[in-house]
């Protein structure tokens, strides 16, 4: 395991066999090297930030103010890029939760108009049916129609013939009564008045 030295700064190496001892122990691990170690206490060394080194105030923590500060802000940072990260992840699940709540509507509308389409289909359906029904019980109707139409043909002609014989009919008479005169028309009043007496 690399270690720095608290009291010099200088880096040193602590053996597995170390650390088990000290494990075993119960101590903390060591926070000098061997060389501060075996050093006379007198002997007054300044101590350095674990991180960077540099020199510290007796009694500091094991961290200089600047690598505090820097561990600060970067736990800062971290935070605010998880809520960031919160907050996109709940936006999205709020977008999605709307999306799916639009397409949840959107298939229901699809769905009631595939029930109106099937309703059309089948009422066609029937309208068809009944249409060929009446198409073949026709069958039998469409000559008795075809006769009716020439009977009215044949009365339309014979109204046009009777209508032409009166015509000439009525011309007839008016003719005569035209070519008579006022005096034979009186005769032939006396004529019928003599008749119906006798």
């Amino acid at each position: 395991m690399q270690l720095k030295c608290r009291q010099c700064g200088n880096g040193f190496i602590l053996t597995k066999a170390e650390q088990e001892f000290y494990d075993l122990k119960g101590f903390n691990l060591p926070s000098r090297c061997k060389e501060c170690r075996a050093s006379k206490p007198a002997k007054v060394q300044p101590l350095a930030c674990s991180q960077c080194g540099t020199e510290l105030d007796k009694g500091a923590s094991l961290y200089c103010n600047n690598c505090l500060q820097t561990a600060h802000f970067e736990l800062e940072k971290e935070n605010k890029q998880a809520k960031m990260a919160i907050s996109a992840a709940r936006s999205k699940l709020e977008a999605s939760e709307a999306k799916k709540s639009e397409l949840a509507e959107l298939l229901r509308q699809k769905e009631q108009q595939l029930v109106e389409l099937e309703q059309k289909v089948e009422s066609l359906t029937e309208d068809i049916d009944e249409a060929q029904q009446f198409y073949a019980a026709s069958g039998w109707l469409q000559p008795v129609l075809n006769d009716i139409g020439k009977r009215l043909e044949e009365l339309e002609r014979a109204q046009v013939d009777i209508t032409q014989k009166v015509l000439r009919t009525i011309q007839t008479m008016q003719a005569r009564y035209d070519d008579l005169g006022v005096v034979d028309v009186i005769k032939r009043n006396i004529r019928q008045s003599i008749k119906e007496e006798a």
